[in-house]
């Protein structure tokens, strides 16, 4: 065989392996691809339509490292991760609050060591909702900003998806917590502090009136946390419209904004309001087709209603008890087996 032959050969090799590997690639990407588009659009909608908070926050815990393996495949996953992460916050908030509770009781009996094995337990466990938050937080805003070309909290994007948009609302609201929490676990994290008037100002970017009020909503947190921030706005009034917009919307994610942002001002006379009128109207019907927001509202207005319960009384919300409480009239037909006597 010739040197030029052998050359040719070889070189004929090389260009085959080549071509081979970036095809393989290019084959890997594609499939990535279709398996998040069939994640995005196909399995996404039927979820949010199940009202099992406990599964919903399992399955996101359990699936997100496995999405987050599309990566490996030349797939970008971001915005599934964002809304994984953004579940899976919730897992570690309700855990946090079981330990606050945990806190309050061993307060209230005197048990020193028990107190404060419980308040360090539950920093840790807001620092884990910090960073899962956090991760919703990024993923969703770089991607985003990459796919529309606008700058976060500058600019607003032209969605062609709703499911961007929802990955949008719910990322910048776990922003949002992921600030608070933060915080909380005595910012163990590190999450910027600019995360809260960035998200205030992105939310004018989507319909208020789509989502269920839930965009002013935020926007209203953020000026009832923000020192000066409620210069001049209508923080009530704000909370108001967007609570009607998600009561007729069948989404009642508005109203543990509301709840939230009160509990901050420690203003428990408004909390217990907001908690009562989540229940007082027994037509409310929840979005068929986003049935699990709704009812992970209601998770977290009840983990409220529990804090306000075990500080007042020793208990959390006794069963079918949410809206009542322990020192009202209203309270006198609450199940008498959640009491000790």
């Amino acid at each position: 065989m010739t040197p030029r032959i052998t050359r040719l050969l070889a070189s004929t090799a090389v260009a085959v392996s080549a071509l081979t590997m970036g095809g393989c690639a290019l084959i890997e990407s594609n499939v990535s691809s279709t398996t998040l588009s069939i994640l995005e659009d196909g399995f996404t909608p039927p979820t949010l339509q199940g009202r099992d908070v406990e599964m919903a926050c399992s399955f996101a815990m359990v699936n997100g490292p496995l999405v987050g393996a599309a990566r490996n495949f030349y797939g970008d996953p971001s915005l599934m991760e964002s809304v994984l992460m953004s579940s899976a916050g919730v897992c570690s908030e309700n855990q946090a609050i079981a330990e606050e509770m945990r806190y309050m009781r061993a307060s209230r009996e005197k048990r020193a060591d028990e107190a404060q094995d419980a308040r360090i337990a539950q920093k840790r466990l807001l620092a884990v909702a910090a960073e899962r938050q956090y991760t919703a937080f990024y993923r969703m805003r770089n991607k985003l900003e990459q796919k529309y070309f606008f700058k976060y909290g500058t600019t607003c994007p032209a969605f062609k998806r709703d499911f961007d948009e929802l990955a949008y609302l719910l990322g910048s609201v776990s922003g949002l917590q992921a600030m608070q929490n933060d915080i909380a676990a005595q910012q163990t994290v590190g999450v910027p502090t600019d995360t809260a008037p960035l998200v205030e100002k992105a939310m004018n970017c989507l319909d208020n009136n789509k989502w269920w009020g839930a965009p002013q909503a935020a926007r209203a947190a953020v000026w009832s946390i923000l020192p000066g921030g409620s210069d001049g706005k209508d923080v009530k009034g704000t909370f108001e419209s967007s609570m009607q917009l998600g009561e007729a919307a069948g989404v009642r994610l508005s109203h543990v904004m509301a709840a939230v942002a009160y509990q901050s001002l420690d203003d428990k006379a408004a909390v217990r309001q907001i908690i009562k009128r989540f229940t007082a109207n027994k037509d409310f019907k929840p979005n068929t087709d986003y049935r699990l927001i709704d009812a992970i509202a209601q998770s977290q207005l009840t983990n409220v209603s529990d804090r306000m319960w075990t500080q007042g009384n020793g208990t959390r919300t006794p069963i079918a008890s949410l809206g009542k409480f322990w020192d009202e009239k209203a309270g006198g037909d609450i199940d008498a087996d959640s009491f000790l006597k």
